[in-house]
Order: structure tokens, then sequence, then C-alpha cells
């Protein structure tokens, strides 16, 4: 299956233009959502210690909608290319 994609890569310049834009789409999608994970992942267990909930929950719930927001962009951009 992989020589057939790179014979119509090769076939194509459009195609190859095509398939880098996915490419790149879909490894900023990734790292983006990985970065969103670990954001979760550190505000839950930031909010196990009682005393620092409110300050540490803050900044947790900034980081994770910056990459909120990281997302729905990348999405919107993929999406009106």
């Amino acid at each position: 299956m992989a020589r057939a994609v790179v014979r119509l890569v090769r076939q194509s310049p459009e195609y190859k233009r095509r398939a880098l834009h996915y490419l790149k789409h879909s490894w900023k999608v990734y790292s983006l959502s990985r970065a969103l994970a670990k954001a979760l992942e550190d505000s839950r267990e930031s909010s196990s210690w009682p005393g620092d909930r409110l300050q540490v929950g803050s900044y947790m719930s900034e980081r994770v909608e910056k990459v909120t927001r990281l997302i729905q962009r990348e999405a919107k951009t993929y999406a009106a290319s």
C-alpha cells in the first residue's frame, strides 16, 4: 500500500501538496491533543492538594483553555484551506 501512495504522490504534484498539508495538520493536532491531555492530567493531580486548589487550578485552567483554542484554530485553518 505504501508503494501505491508513493506512486500516486509522484504522479501529481497536487496530491503531494495535499498529502504534506494533511500530514502537517495531523501532526499539529496530535501534538496539541497530547499537550491538552498533559494539562488535564496535571490539573487533576494538582487538585488533590487542598491548599493549592485555587491558585494552581486557575493556572491549569488557563493552560487547558490555551491548548483548546490552539486546537480549534488549527481545525478552522485546515477546514478553510
